[in-house]
C-alpha cells in the first residue's frame, strides 16, 4: 500500500487503540545470524514496488535518539528504490511504544526499526510481530526477546568505565566526594554505566561516592538535583553523569553558582552540545556513541533482510572524547 495510505490507516487504528485503552539480553556481544530469503516470501510490497518501514524513535525530547532517527533519515534518503520510511515518535513512554509496535503490525508495515524505552516492555510485541513475517530492528539497544529481532548495539559498561577511568587518572578523583547521575530505573544502559563509574571510582582509594540519583536522561531534572548536591554537598568536587543531557544540566547548575573551577562533571554520548562543551572547557569529557553507525549500521541490516539477505547483530565501539581530541569528532 502507498506510503500516505499506512499513515492514514496508521492513524485510525491508533485512534481505536485510545478509545479502547480508557536496556537489555544477558549477553549483548552475541550475535544474531538469520538467512531472511526464506522469510521474505510473506512480504506484500507498496503498489510502487518498495517495502513500508516504521522508525519508532523513543523520543524526540532526547538529544542523542533524535539524532541517530535524524542521521536514519538522512542515509535512509539512498535506499527509496527499496523502502519507504514513516517515523514515530514513543515520548520515552513504553505503552505508548508497545502500541506504535502493534499498529504498525497491523498497518502491514514490512520492517519496524526502534530504539527501546524498555529492554522487556516490548519482548512480547515483538515477537508477534516477527511472527507475522515483520523484520523488527532494534538500534541503539537490544532487547530480551531470545533472538527474534536483530540490533545495533553498543556495550554501556565499557562506556562508564572509559570516562570514569578517566577522571581517575588524570586526579579529578584524589580524595574527592563524588556524585552520579543515572537514567531511567532498570534501564540497560543506565544501570550498566552506572555499574562501572561505581566500580572505578570505589576502587580509587580516597574516594567518597556522596550521591547516586535518577535524573531519566533529563537535562532540567538533573539541574534541578545538581543544584540541590550544591547545598547538600559542599565539597563535591566530581559529577559522572549517564548522558550528555544529565551531564549539561548539572553544568549549568555548577555555573549557576560559580562553581566551574571546583566541580569537574563527566559524560556519555557524544552528542554535538557535548562535545562542543568538552572543547570549551565545560565538560571534561564524553564517550562518543557512534550516532551515524547506529543509523547506518541498522540501515544495512534493514536492507539486507528486505533483499532477503544474511544480516547479522553487532555492537559498536566507543570512545573517548577529551579537549585533546574533541577536534576530530567536531
Amino acid at each position: 500500500m502507498q506510503r500516505n495510505v499506512l499513515a492514514t490507516l496508521l492513524s485510525a487504528v491508533m485512534v481505536v487503540s485510545l478509545v479502547g485503552c480508557g536496556s537489555g539480553q544477558t549477553a549483548a556481544t552475541q550475535s544474531r545470524v538469520s538467512t531472511a530469503a526464506a522469510e521474505s516470501e510473506s512480504k506484500s510490497k507498496n503498489k510502487d514496488g518498495t517495502y513500508s518501514v516504521a522508525f519508532i524513535c523513543k523520543s524526540y525530547s532526547d538529544t542523542f535518539c533524535l539524532t541517530v532517527k535524524d542521521e536514519f533519515e538522512k542515509a535512509a534518503a539512498d535506499y527509496t528504490d527499496v523502502f519507504t520510511v514513516d517515523y514515530f515518535d514513543s515520548e520515552n513512554t513504553a505503552a505508548t511504544q508497545i502500541d506504535q509496535i502493534e499498529t504498525c503490525t497491523a498497518a502491514n508495515y514490512d520492517a519496524i526499526v526502534f530504539q527501546q524505552v524498555d529492554s522487556e516492555a516490548p519482548v512480547e510485541v515483538v515477537k508477534q510481530a516477527v511472527d507475522k513475517g515483520v523484520k523488527v530492528i532494534v538500534t541503539t539497544g537490544h532487547i530480551e526477546d531470545g533472538g527474534a529481532s536483530w540490533y545495533v548495539d553498543a556495550d554501556p559498561y565499557q562506556q562508564g568505565q572509559v570516562v570514569a577511568e578517566y577522571a581517575v587518572d588524570n586526579g579529578f578523583c584524589d580524595d574527592a566526594e563524588i556524585a552520579i547521575l543515572g537514567g531511567p530505573v532498570g534501564n540497560f544502559h543506565s544501570e550498566n554505566r552506572i555499574q562501572a563509574f561505581r566500580d572505578v571510582v570505589e576502587a580509587k582509594e580516597g574516594t567518597k561516592l556522596v550521591a547516586s540519583e535518577v535524573a531519566d536522561w533529563s537535562k532540567d531534572t538533573a539541574m534541578t538535583i545538581a543544584q540541590n548536591w550544591l547545598v547538600a554537598y559542599p565539597d563535591l568536587k566530581v559529577i559522572l553523569a549517564a548522558n550528555d543531557d544529565m551531564a549539561m544540566g548539572a553544568v549549568e547548575a555548577i555555573e549557576m553558582e560559580g562553581k566551574e573551577n571546583d566541580i569537574k562533571v563527566f559524560a556519555i554520548d557524544g552528542t554535538e552540545a557535548g562535545i562542543e562543551a568538552v572543547a570549551d572547557g565545560r565538560l571534561q569529557a564524553t564517550v562518543q556513541q557512534d550516532v551515524r553507525g547506529y543509523a547506518v549500521e541498522a540501515l544495512n541490516i534493514l536492507n539486507n533482510l528486505l533483499e532477503g539477505e544474511d544480516a547479522e547483530s553487532l555492537n559498536i565501539d566507543s570512545t573517548l572524547i577529551t579537549k585533546e581530541n574533541c577536534g576530530d569528532f567536531q
